[in-house]
């Protein structure tokens, strides 16, 4: 078989949380679309989300048995480190075995063993960074990577600057298209979430809010996304202040969800961020306290600087606060406009467009 007719393959490794995972997926769809042809294949961790995931959206995927060395010390330090040899020999092992044109790493432990192995083997590499403080990981993964791909310039001087591309985080496009279809409520409306992690202190400080959101309750229309642990708490706390709310578990289409939406209270992740910019959505963001080196702080103070998003930490959440800048954006309208243009300047739909290009690009040259 010639040269122009060989097979594009590609392996994205990483995962273990949403906001490394989707992101991949997003991209790897992106490739698919402008090539259907091409092979893509994931690798992981074991026990992650990308095992139940990944096979949903029809892509082979291999697990490893790592971990996090960060954080150990001791005898559980030397097991990860231990862990994290072996699963790069594996990885030598697979990638021989699959002969991927290149490989891209999303992020978390898990990817390091594949983008080493890949770079061992001379196979091109990328990695994608999502937020604005990288973690430990990509920090080493940049320094010999081919590409590494930011989503915010926040984050640029972790690594090289001439390997380096400010291309947004890649959004699935499901997402995309629906942002595209345009608004369809008529009340303002706003999308309260709490993502994977945290949902908890987002729920109960909502509904705290509510007591002081009285005057305005009528005009409202509230989606909330509550996560499974809380449904049925905050299900029953509506019931009694006999509020009309939409809740939910979880949003499965949460492009028809944004396009709805003048406003969204949520966590600061990064996939999160990356959505909200792409439909220019003004927001209240409450950074997960415990996420990595405190990083959804980092990323939201860059939309909260750039007047795209107004933060409150979860130290000083309470319902009168979340009130307060509720209120404030409904009745100053110019305000929310302000923070919705601020909001999609910051915003990239084009990130998987413009990565898949790049990186096809890179793998061409020689």
């Amino acid at each position: 078989m010639g040269d122009a007719e060989k097979k594009l393959k590609l392996v994205f490794a990483g995962g273990g949380t949403g906001g490394h995972l989707f992101p991949a997926i997003a991209l790897a769809e992106e490739f698919r679309r402008k090539d259907p042809g091409v092979e893509v294949a994931f690798v992981g961790g074991k026990g992650g989300l990308e095992e139940k995931v990944v096979p949903k959206y029809g892509y082979p995927i291999r697990v490893f048995n790592v971990e996090g060395i960060k954080r150990r010390r001791g005898l559980e330090r030397i097991r990860a480190i231990a862990k994290a040899v072996k699963s790069t020999i594996e990885a030598l092992q697979y990638l021989r075995s699959m002969r991927p044109d290149g490989v891209i790493g999303s992020g978390s432990y898990s990817s390091a063993p594949v983008v080493t192995a890949a770079r061992l083997l001379g196979i091109k590499t990328a990695i994608l960074e999502q937020n604005a403080l990288p973690g430990l990981t990509n920090r080493l993964l940049g320094r010999f990577v081919d590409r590494v791909y930011i989503s915010f310039e926040e984050s640029r001087r972790f690594f090289p600057g001439g390997r380096t591309i400010l291309s947004g985080n890649p959004v699935r496009r499901e997402i995309i298209r629906k942002i595209e279809d345009g608004r369809v409520a008529e009340k303002f409306t706003i999308l309260v979430f709490g993502g994977s992690q945290g949902a908890t202190a987002i729920n109960a400080a909502f509904l705290d809010a509510i007591e002081f959101l009285t005057e305005i309750w009528s005009g409202l229309r509230v989606m909330h996304q509550t996560g499974s642990e809380g449904y049925e708490m905050v299900c029953a706390a509506y019931r009694r202040k006999n509020l009309k709310v939409e809740v939910f578990k979880f949003i499965e289409d949460m492009g028809a969800a944004y396009s709805s939406a003048d406003l969204v209270v949520c966590r600061a992740g990064a996939t999160s961020l990356a959505e909200i910019t792409a439909a220019g959505l003004p927001a209240i963001l409450i950074p997960y306290p415990f996420a990595s080196d405190d990083h959804q702080t980092v990323n939201a103070r860059c939309l909260e600087k750039a007047g795209a998003a107004v933060m409150i930490k979860q130290d000083k959440l309470t319902g009168a606060a979340l009130a307060e800048s509720v209120r404030r954006l409904y009745e100053n309208r110019q305000a929310l406009r302000l923070m919705r243009d601020k909001s999609k300047a910051m915003g990239r739909p084009r990130a998987a467009q413009e990565i898949a290009e790049n990186f096809s690009g890179t793998l061409h040259k020689r």
